[in-house]
């Protein structure tokens, strides 16, 4: 029967787990399609404000190729006759009309108001220097965007003696503003669909968001049912264990007591009573830590002072520390140190603490424990007032690749430990809804710190 139940237990222990979906890929890829959407979607939106704008400086090439044409078949020579040209224009995509000198005096405008004055700038300065055409946005008194475009505008030399086909032409500067109302529809459709792209990126990612949150509380669930099944088998173990194997070890234990308690001549024989008293007391206390951790008891809480129970555990121990060489020191703060626990586990927490400190020091050392109130910030686990406890060495250090693996259970360095008693520890933490952890490691030594709110937990 035991036989069959260790089996069960150790399948249970070495039963392989389900294959965890990659969610740190499922966020990366996420983001990745996210940010080359957006990408894409700027860069077509940036196309289309180009695209706009050589729309329009063509567009108002093509104007001004037409007004050229227009003047040399007119033979328009002189101020007049360009006034005359620019009037007969109705042209609905063209804000204004100007034919300028080459110095920038208004030989022609579409507001006739303005024929004559100076209009001086620099890119009329420039197109008359460099005879090239330049295009810009730019905002008129009316509040209106519009494109203007400034060309070289040839027109017919006056001189009537010779022919019209032989003339120079004189060199006057066209600047026509175009209404950008037709282009803005193309960059205006653009941006409709930049603001329709964010929007799906957002929709997008809080549904990922919201997916990521229900897969990693489905696989902490998943987790918690396989850690609670292995419990199962490991509890059914360890109950035929403590029935299979611990009244024999009584048994044992006893017998080798007495005949240690009786007198001989023969050295030989009191060591091997004394080692098999010694390894039927190693057995029992491996068998109750098994009974405690497959089978944990939910903690009946009383209001408690915690600093009290570690003086109480200093007190046992000191002789185990006196032993050693070891210093025991004890840090609370001032004020109230009290916790909603249960004392007989929270002392069993802190007896595990302290004589792992004990053992990691066998040459002799300090070991001191602090216990200090803390006030955590919001979302914080645990959150709200708490009671801080630690554990603090002047041993050699706990190695770098036996860190992550401290509080496994069966796990242990140690040539006789059960590898059961700090994972017993953060079991009877996390009921009481605090946190163990190793704060500090190295070779000054080792701190572990013990989180407990003094607050009742609302699942306890």
């Amino acid at each position: 029967m035991a036989e069959q139940a260790g089996r069960r237990g150790e399948q249970g222990a070495r039963e392989p787990s389900a294959p965890r979906p990659p969610v740190r890929s499922l966020l990366i890829t996420v983001a990745l399609l996210s940010l080359a959407l957006v990408f894409v979607t700027g860069v077509n939106y940036q196309t289309a404000v180009r695209v706009a704008e050589e729309t329009l400086g063509n567009q108002g090439i093509g104007i001004s190729l037409e007004l050229a044409a227009e003047a040399w078949s007119r033979e328009g020579r002189d101020a007049v006759a360009l006034q005359a040209l620019v009037a007969d224009q109705h042209r609905r995509d063209v804000a204004y009309l100007a034919i300028m000198d080459r110095d920038g005096t208004v030989l022609a405008h579409s507001n006739p108001r303005l024929v004559g004055t100076p209009s001086q700038d620099a890119v009329v300065r420039s197109v008359a220097e460099t005879g090239q055409l330049t295009g810009r946005l730019v905002t008129l008194g009316t509040g209106e965007e519009v494109y203007e475009l400034t060309v070289p505008f040839h027109v017919p030399a006056p001189g009537m003696a010779e022919p019209f086909h032989t003339r120079q032409p004189q060199f006057r500067i066209l600047r026509l503003a175009l209404h950008t109302a037709p282009a803005r529809q193309i960059v205006h459709h653009a941006l409709f669909q930049v603001i329709l792209v964010a929007l799906m990126v957002l929709v997008l990612l809080s549904v990922s968001g919201w997916q990521v949150r229900t897969l990693r509380r489905y696989l902490r669930l998943q987790t918690e049912a396989a850690h609670q099944e292995r419990l199962a088998a490991l509890g059914s173990m360890a109950a035929v264990l403590a029935h299979e194997i611990r009244n024999p070890l009584g048994a044992i234990k006893g017998l080798a007591q007495f005949l240690g308690e009786k007198r001989t001549e023969e050295p030989a024989q009191t060591e091997m009573t004394q080692t098999i008293a010694t390894e039927a007391t190693r057995l029992e206390r491996l068998v109750n830590d098994l009974l405690a951790y497959a089978r944990p008891r939910a903690p009946k809480r009383l209001v408690m002072d915690v600093a009290i129970s570690v003086r109480e555990v200093l007190d046992v121990v000191r002789p185990i520390a006196a032993t050693a060489g070891v210093t025991l020191h004890l840090a609370a703060s001032d004020g109230v140190a009290t916790v909603h626990a249960n004392p007989e586990q929270l002392k069993q927490v802190l007896s595990n603490l302290v004589l792992n400190g004990l053992q990691a020091m066998p040459q002799g050392g300090t070991l001191t424990v602090g216990v200090r109130g803390i006030r955590t910030e919001p979302g914080a686990v645990p959150e709200g007032r708490q009671i801080g406890v630690t554990v603090t060495d002047t041993g050699p250090g706990i190695p770098a690749a036996d860190l992550p693996r401290i509080f496994e259970p069966f796990y242990t360095t140690k040539a006789k430990g059960t590898g059961l008693g700090l994972a017993i520890c953060q079991q009877i933490v996390e009921a009481h809804g605090g946190t163990i952890r190793v704060e500090h490691t190295g070779p000054g030594g080792t701190t572990i710190v013990v989180m407990l709110p003094q607050e009742t937990p609302e699942h306890g």
